[in-house]
């Protein structure tokens, strides 16, 4: 894992992986192995990035993140308890769901999907064409 660049970020470009105005790194992940990352907060709790390779070494199954701020909670699989972790999804100025409201299942690990074959289907498809017509734009 390399450092490519350290800058502050005026104009936001998604496509750079810029989304705020802010201090903002840019780190380069080696191809097809696991990596990761963990950043520490001046709380001194943990933010941790775990990058999973996957079956192609140019592409990467998901990222699993993890934080040490929570309570501690017994995981369902009876191993050593987890960091109770509080998730919400959301497009701009709308929830999609969150992990707050599940005291039955809590939950102590988020994995964001980030293979594109888990972009390619016929659902994916359908929902993102969906939603640019919705706006007039095209997926």
């Amino acid at each position: 894992m390399k450092v490519i660049d350290q800058i502050h970020v005026d104009d936001s470009k998604l496509e750079c992986g810029h989304f705020n105005r802010c201090e903002h790194t840019r780190l380069e992940l080696e191809p097809g192995v696991m990596q990761t990352i963990s950043v520490k907060l001046p709380n001194g709790q943990f933010v941790t990035f775990s990058f999973v390779p996957g079956s192609n070494a140019n592409e990467f199954e998901c990222c699993d993140i993890h934080t040490t701020i929570g309570p501690r909670v017994p995981r369902p699989d009876k191993h050593e308890p987890g960091y109770l972790q509080h998730l919400i999804g959301f497009t701009v100025g709308y929830n999609t769901f969150t992990t707050r409201a599940d005291d039955q299942m809590p939950t102590t690990l988020a994995t964001l999907l980030l293979n594109p074959g888990h972009y390619t289907n016929e659902k994916s498809r359908e929902q993102a064409q969906r939603l640019m017509k919705r706006k007039g734009g095209k997926a």
